[in-house]
């Protein structure tokens, strides 16, 4: 969804998804599941948190082998060297990406990696699951990546569209409802659930 081009300078809320549970330390062979790009997020700056910054943040979904699912911290969205997000493509490709402007890191859904699952307590004590590293699946290990469509990934409250008020009834005079034509058998419809968007946690 997001372009990258060679820069030369440096330049809240949850914005992942509500996986529940968490991965088990460890070494995993995964696949990732979806990117997810929240561009204008405000947040207080490092410096001075009563100064806001806008930035635009990423995250990766992956599925592990027990169908439990991990996701990344907020990365910004940065084609520098040293930013987070170049550093963890590069890990992952074994090399970093081509930045031409025409590489577009949605790419990478659907591909397997090798990830080291570690936890971590947060400043408000709450254990959660991080990526320590990441890596190219090994030849030996591209069998054992899961499939795609083993799991639904989890839609957050703001992507489920909210249920639409029922219509209004015009209530007709006694008259003019005497007159109306014989009232026809209802049409029974069903509804079927809101479906899941494809699109941690604590910063990565």
């Amino acid at each position: 969804m997001a372009i990258l081009n060679q820069i030369t300078s440096s330049d809240g809320p949850i914005t992942g998804w509500p996986v529940e549970g968490l991965a088990t330390p460890g070494q995993h062979v995964v696949v990732c599941l979806a990117t997810k790009d929240t561009l204008g997020h405000q947040r207080p700056t490092y410096e001075n948190p009563e100064v806001m910054e806008t930035l635009d943040m990423t995250r990766f979904l992956f599925g592990l082998p027990d169908g439990s699912m991990i996701q990344t911290g907020e990365m910004k969205i940065s084609s520098h060297e040293k930013s987070r997000l170049i550093g963890f493509l590069t890990g992952w490709l074994a090399g970093p990406p081509v930045m031409d402007g025409s590489w577009d890191y949605v790419v990478m859904v659907g591909k397997g990696a090798m990830i080291t699952v570690v936890h971590k307590v947060s400043q408000k004590g709450r254990t959660y699951a991080d990526i320590a590293s990441i890596a190219p699946v090994m030849d030996q290990l591209v069998a054992q990546v899961p499939q795609m469509a083993s799991f639904q990934i989890p839609a957050s409250s703001a992507e489920v569209p909210a249920a639409q008020p029922a219509p209004v009834q015009q209530v007709q005079p006694v008259q003019q409802a005497q007159q109306a034509a014989p009232v026809q058998p209802a049409v029974q419809t069903q509804q079927t659930a809101p479906g899941f968007t494809q699109v941690q946690s604590p910063p990565f």
